[in-house]
């Protein structure tokens, strides 16, 4: 029995150091899919396990919702100190590993207690004079059971990781509050069926329980597979609305590049025909001998022709883009200057960039023409570091509401019509792993796309 009496006393401390084990490996499992810092996965799962483990130490008893949900809370703070941003989403990932990990431990431990009753009467009878290999039998209980929640919380993360698609968006807090209602209403209604399950029943027969618990169990995670599949089928319809309004707009660029491409054709037409009558002359000039009048038309002709090349981007799209923008914005009276320099190994994103820079160019003209006529300006660079192409667009303008970290809204009377440029170089822009940054300080717009190019 002595054998028996150590058992007993390391019972307790190897299931719950079983438990913390298998619960920060959930943790960490359940995270990677959402940072891309194993770093901050390593370390927040350590942060769980110390934080439980101080909690299971110390000699103050806690109630189990308040043990577990400060290990949570505590977890997450590491986990959000490390990677910031995205906090809604870090609200609602912690709700559900909560909810994962309550139902990992209820499920768990109701099938463990079935196979401890129907083989616990089998052990002792076989090993009921031996004490040594009883105490064997039960650590294999002990890691048995570890097993079993290992299994659970496994399957319960995958289902998770497979309907939860959109782990790389940004979350509002919304929705973060809409998804996580699920989780909320399932902790307390356990407790609720915890509270039942622990009443008198003496002289009832609570053996339903057992039935009615797992049932609840499994709606309770169900409801929270089937809130977010939802809610992903809403994103998508919402990812296709966006799509259908970028159809349009897409049109409209290549519209705006055919209409630039035979201005372009019309101009070099005209050139070419210029370029025949001054051959003509300055064959007449040379036959007469008229070296000086020669010399200045020449020079005259050359600085002309070469004022008319255009802009040289590295991409005949582009060149036509910036060049027709160049010109509308001088028949408006707006300075333009242009240091874009096209990716050499992005080809085929030309109707990309064309999206970008029609919609930006046309919302900077439009801001720049209202201002002053002494304060026109525009201007566009681009820049790339690595795989990273980042293209810079300012303008003078007279103001814009950027109060909440919006997008300002369009200035046109037809907004059911307009106000997608911005939104349409945003999606843009994520499309490529990027995004935008927009600021407006002294009356000078400043909008900057960061592509990430493979």
């Amino acid at each position: 029995m002595y054998y028996l009496e150590i058992y007993t006393d390391l019972s307790l401390y190897i299931t719950m150091a079983l438990t913390i084990v298998v619960y920060s490996v959930g943790l960490m499992q359940f995270l990677r899919p959402f940072t891309k810092s194993r770093l901050a996965v390593y370390l927040t799962g350590a942060a769980y396990a110390v934080i439980m483990a101080v909690l299971f130490i110390v000699p103050q008893e806690f109630n189990n919702l308040f043990a577990y949900g400060a290990g949570v809370v505590g977890a997450f703070a590491v986990f959000t100190l490390l990677d910031r941003r995205n906090y809604a989403q870090k609200l609602f990932l912690a709700f559900s590993f909560f909810s994962v990990r309550w139902f990992t431990a209820a499920v768990g431990t109701s099938i463990w207690l079935k196979v401890y009753g129907w083989t616990c009467g089998f052990v002792i009878d076989a090993f009921l004079f031996e004490p040594e290999k009883q105490v064997a039998a039960y650590i294999a209980y002990d890691a048995v059971e570890g097993c079993i929640m290992a299994g659970i919380m496994l399957l319960l993360i995958t289902i998770f990781h497979k309907v939860y698609v959109s782990k790389n968006e940004k979350m509002t807090i919304k929705e973060a509050l809409l998804l996580m209602l699920p989780s909320v209403a399932g902790v307390f209604n356990y407790r609720l069926l915890l509270y039942f399950n622990s009443i008198d029943t003496r002289e009832i027969d609570i053996s339903p329980y057992d039935l009615i618990s797992f049932v609840f169990y499994l709606v309770s995670y169900t409801a929270l597979v089937a809130v977010i599949y939802f809610y992903e089928q809403i994103k998508a319809g919402q990812r296709r609305e966006k799509e259908t309004a970028m159809l349009p707009v897409q049109t409209d660029n290549i519209r705006d590049y055919i209409s630039g491409a035979e201005s372009l054709y019309r101009d070099i037409r005209a050139i070419r025909h210029d370029t025949r009558n001054h051959l003509a002359v300055l064959e007449s000039l040379h036959e007469r001998g008229e070296n000086e009048a020669f010399e200045n038309y020449l020079a005259e002709a050359r600085e002309r022709i070469g004022s008319d090349s255009g802009i040289a981007s590295g991409d005949p799209v582009t060149d036509v883009i910036l060049t027709e923008k160049q010109s509308e914005a001088a028949k408006r009276g707006i300075t333009f200057d242009c240091d874009f320099h096209y990716p050499a190994d992005f080809s085929g994103g030309a109707l990309d960039m064309s999206i970008i820079l029609n919609n930006a160019l046309n919302n900077a003209i439009e801001a720049a023409e209202k201002c002053s006529e002494n304060a026109r300006n525009i201007a566009i660079s681009s820049m790339r570091k690595k795989n990273a192409f980042v293209i810079t667009i300012t303008n003078s303008c007279m103001g814009a509401d950027l109060s909440g970290g919006e997008l300002p809204a369009t200035t046109k009377a037809d907004r059911e019509n307009h106000g997608f440029g911005l939104v349409n170089i945003k999606n843009t822009a994520e499309k490529y792993g990027g995004g935008i940054e927009i600021d407006c300080k002294d009356g000078v717009f400043t909008l900057t796309v960061m592509l990430m190019i493979k």
